[in-house]
This record gives C-alpha cells, sequence and structure tokens, in this order.
C-alpha cells in the first residue's frame, strides 16, 4: 500500500509541475561541463593532487520533470605546479607530479559512455535543482610512464546533483556535483556546464 501511494504521489508530481522547456516544446538540450575533484583506487590512502574532466551530454525532455541523457565524458590526473620568482617579473614553475594511489603510478586516464534518467524541479521561474542516476560503460588506465600497471572497463553507476539557471534565449549554466564508480576506482567531482536547449 505504501509503495502504491508513493507511486501516485509521483504521478501527480509529474503531471503537475511546469517548465519553460515544456511550454515552449524545447525538448532537446546540448551541454558540456568541465569539472575537478579526486579519485580513488581500492581506498588507497595516496590519491595524488585530484582528477580533472570534461562531461559532454545530450537531454531529450519527456515533460517538466523527466529527461533522458546521453552523454561521454573523459579526464585524467591533474598535478600541481609549484611556482617561485627568481628575480622581479621572473618566475620558475615546477610540476609536482605526485603519485597516484599505491601502484607508484603518475598517469591515470579514464573515458565514460553514460545514459542517465534526470529529474528536475522548478524552483522560481529560471531556477531549478536536479538529480541524474543511471549507468555508464567505463574504461581507464593507470601507469607509471609508459607502463601500464591497470588496464579496465566495465559497467558502473553513474549520478549527479547540481542547480540549473535556464534563461529565456535557451541558455543555461549549470553547478554541479558528480559521482562515477568505475569498480576498483572511483571519482568525485564539482562542476560548471554551459548548456542549450532547443
Amino acid at each position: 500500500m505504501k509503495i502504491l501511494s508513493a507511486i501516485a504521489l509521483s504521478l501527480v508530481g509529474t503531471l503537475t509541475f511546469t517548465s519553460q522547456a515544456a511550454q515552449n516544446d524545447e525538448q532537446h538540450r546540448i551541454g558540456v561541463q568541465l569539472s575537478g575533484g579526486s579519485a580513488s583506487y581500492q581506498n588507497s590512502k595516496q590519491d595524488g593532487d585530484g582528477v580533472g574532466q570534461l562531461y559532454t551530454y545530450y537531454n531529450y525532455q519527456f515533460n517538466a520533470v523527466w529527461a533522458f541523457e546521453a552523454g561521454i565524458s573523459a579526464g585524467s590526473e591533474s598535478d600541481d605546479w609549484k611556482c617561485k620568482e627568481i628575480t622581479d617579473n621572473k618566475f620558475t614553475c615546477d610540476r609536482q607530479d605526485e603519485l597516484l594511489f599505491d601502484l607508484n603510478a603518475n598517469k591515470l586516464d579514464y573515458s565514460n559512455f553514460i545514459t542517465a534518467a534526470k529529474g528536475q524541479y522548478q524552483l522560481t521561474e529560471n531556477n531549478y535543482v536536479y538529480a541524474k542516476l543511471g549507468a555508464q560503460f567505463y574504461e581507464y588506465e593507470i601507469a607509471q610512464s609508459s607502463k601500464v600497471l591497470v588496464d579496465e572497463d566495465g559497467v558502473g553507476i553513474f549520478a549527479e546533483a547540481g542547480w540549473q539557471y535556464d534563461w529565456d534565449n535557451g541558455v543555461a549554466v549549470n553547478l554541479a556535483w558528480q559521482y562515477m564508480d568505475m569498480g576498483d576506482l572511483e571519482v568525485n567531482t564539482l562542476g560548471v556546464g554551459l548548456s542549450y536547449r532547443f
């Protein structure tokens, strides 16, 4: 009985929300998101400097609340740089190539094909909060210089939560937290994005 009540409330909520995209029959959205964060491999205590990634995606909006998303993400390790002043207006910078994980590795590259369901809730005329949940097909390599130490692929969980501001002209910006579970490798990032609906 509780399950039926929850389903009924979900259906009522879906039918009562309105959004600008639904009002204008604009069902398509393309976007790009740049983010940075951290990766952990087998709960390692030595996780290096973090990761940077680029995510491009397409949304098909079914109604005011629900959308289907497909996207491609690519990321790699990001190194810190340490700069010091030698003389007036002259600096030298060195890359701090810290080791990754407990593998004596210094390179991480990953790519993902993502499919997800997106649900959004309209706060004001142009402000939304949203969540995405789905699956991602991943492939990653961990290496020491040119020597590959780990080469894995598979299927894992994809999740994202964020805030979006949607202008009347179709352009939108968003801030997001994203999580990808790639088996032994987990990535958490914070990002900023730009999208266009049509």
